[in-house]
């Protein structure tokens, strides 16, 4: 591990499949929330920090995100070695700020799922003619709007709301704030008999759910795609789990992780039929 605290948070960030800002950051043992350059839309802030001073002089804390629902803790290069009264301080400082930060993210999630649901109810069915809509050539299915943004409700395996997506009409997309994301998705076709299929996008999945009339679940992005497909096989033990990957390099790798980590299927659909070129 580094020397450097900087480094040595972007080293356990990058382990976990994020990205913190460059910026200076702050070691006062306090929670922060920053941008995740990785994950996150422009001026988003779902990650967070706290990074505090041990005994030793080494800098400790932890990193994660809420979006992902990755956490992880690091260390500084030890400068001299720990007393048993200084090893006992640092995991008393250290577990203090893992359940202060698990707290807040608990709270901020609880918060945002209540929001989440209320923006749900409030909304409308969405258009049809909603340009994003029409430039993929997909119906709405359960998609709703809220003035021009279209709107997706993310529901865990229970059902329960979670959080909400939302896309505008130049395609743009965001999630809302602090809602958890990680193995939910927005889901819709009929209820889960044999197959379900599992997409990024709404886009891929609609197009995927015409072709072949099977539930779909939207997971968001390439890296929730397996905390979906965990969730789903503990919920559907018996169903043919498929995974549509996108064809990106990002994609493609957490599409094949995903299947083999729940005996599924895996393909990459050109749409001009779907054609399975990896199975697990």
């Amino acid at each position: 591990m580094s020397d450097d605290p900087t480094e040595a948070l972007q080293a356990v960030a990058a382990s976990i499949g994020s990205a913190p800002p460059d910026s200076p950051l702050q070691i006062d043992g306090q929670l922060h929330r920053c941008h995740d350059r990785l994950n996150d839309r422009p001026g988003q802030k779902n990650a967070f920090y706290v990074m505090h001073h041990n005994p030793d002089g080494t800098v400790g804390g932890i990193f994660g995100s809420n979006k992902t629902g990755q956490r992880a803790t690091f260390c500084t290069g030890l400068t001299r070695t720990y007393t048993p009264a200084e090893q006992a301080e640092y995991a008393r400082q250290r577990a203090a700020a893992q359940a202060k930060a698990e707290a807040e993210r608990l709270e901020a999630q609880k918060q945002a799922a209540a929001k989440a649901a209320q923006l749900w109810d409030r909304s409308r069915p969405a258009r049809p003619a909603h340009p994003y809509l029409v430039r993929k050539a997909v119906p709405p299915y359960r998609a709703r709007q809220i003035g021009p943004a279209l709107v997706f409700d993310y529901r865990d395996q229970h059902g329960i709301i979670t959080t909400l997506q939302f896309i505008q009409e130049d395609g743009s997309k965001r999630f809302l704030s602090g809602g958890r994301v990680a193995a939910c998705s927005h889901r819709f076709g009929p209820k889960v008999n044999r197959v379900l299929i599992l997409a990024e996008g709404f886009a891929t999945a609609a197009t995927i759910h015409e072709a072949t009339g099977h539930p779909v679940a939207v997971c968001g992005f390439a890296g929730n795609l397996q905390p979906v497909a965990l969730a789903a096989r503990a919920a559907f033990p018996d169903a043919v789990l498929v995974v549509a990957g996108d064809s990106d390099p990002v994609g493609r790798q957490k599409a094949i992780e995903a299947a083999e980590a729940v005996r599924g299927r895996v393909v990459f659909p050109d749409f001009g039929g779907l054609g399975v070129v990896h199975g697990c």
